[in-house]
């Protein structure tokens, strides 16, 4: 089953903004330029609901790098 809510949506902008980034890490810039500007919120923001995707499990954020998924929401 399709997870079609807010957070199901959220992932998979996230993943939509790899882009052409290399490896497994989503670069901030990419990540903050997709989401802000889809979900018209702030940086501020977007970090409280990637902090709690990352205690849910999903993604792990890398310190000065970006985030990598760890779980895909189908």
């Amino acid at each position: 089953m399709r997870s079609d809510g807010l957070y199901g949506l959220f992932m998979r902008r996230l993943l939509e903004s790899k882009g052409k980034s290399k490896g497994d890490i989503i670069p901030f810039p990419n990540l903050f330029e997709k989401l802000c500007r889809n979900f018209s919120i702030t940086k501020k923001e977007c970090w409280g609901i990637l902090f709690l995707l990352r205690d849910f499990g999903f993604i792990d954020v890398i310190c000065g790098h970006g985030v990598r998924v760890l779980k895909k929401m189908d």
